[in-house]
């Protein structure tokens, strides 16, 4: 009997993290959530009554396919894609402030900003073809402190298409 009460709580003692992986716990009965404490990958037991919020820290690639308007209200399809990861020592603070969809609470929607702020104060002409690369990393300058002021760290973002009116 012991044996088989053992076997039906083992799934809520034991947790692995792997290694693209960290951990932190939430003590129901204790200082709430260990912000500080990050579990690092591996085999880890806990009282059946906390909670454990597993992130995934390696890179993460997001596409993002918008409408925005140019210096002259020009209306452009832009195709961007952002590779970005949370900071594995700071997930603790990212799970109290964005919960586990942070990618779509914060980075989804900063990038979206920053892409339709950025690409409005340029001309159609200069987006596609004399100021590219200045508009990417005016992008991702304004991004990557937002983010990183939320503890994820962006590694790159990169304009994949633009699609022009019919009038240029």
């Amino acid at each position: 009997i012991a044996l088989f009460v053992l076997f039906g709580v083992s799934s809520s003692l034991f947790y692995t993290i792997e290694a693209t992986q960290r951990a932190v716990i939430f003590y129901k009965f204790g200082e709430g959530l260990d912000k500080d404490n990050v579990m690092q990958p591996g085999f880890h037991t806990k009282a059946p009554w906390n909670e454990v919020y597993v992130y995934n820290v390696q890179e993460t690639s997001r596409d993002e396919d918008m409408d925005i308007l140019d210096k002259n209200g020009l209306s452009i399809h832009v195709d961007v894609t952002v590779r970005f990861n949370p900071m594995p020592d700071k997930i603790g603070y990212i799970y109290e402030k964005f919960n586990t969809d942070y990618i779509n609470v914060l980075v989804v929607p900063e990038i979206r900003s920053a892409v339709r702020q950025v690409m409005g104060r340029f001309t159609a002409e200069e987006i596609y073809s004399t100021k590219r690369a200045e508009v990417e990393a005016t992008i991702k300058t304004e991004s990557e402190k937002i983010l990183n002021a939320n503890n994820v760290n962006m590694v790159a973002l990169l304009i994949k298409s633009i699609v022009l009116p019919d009038q240029i």
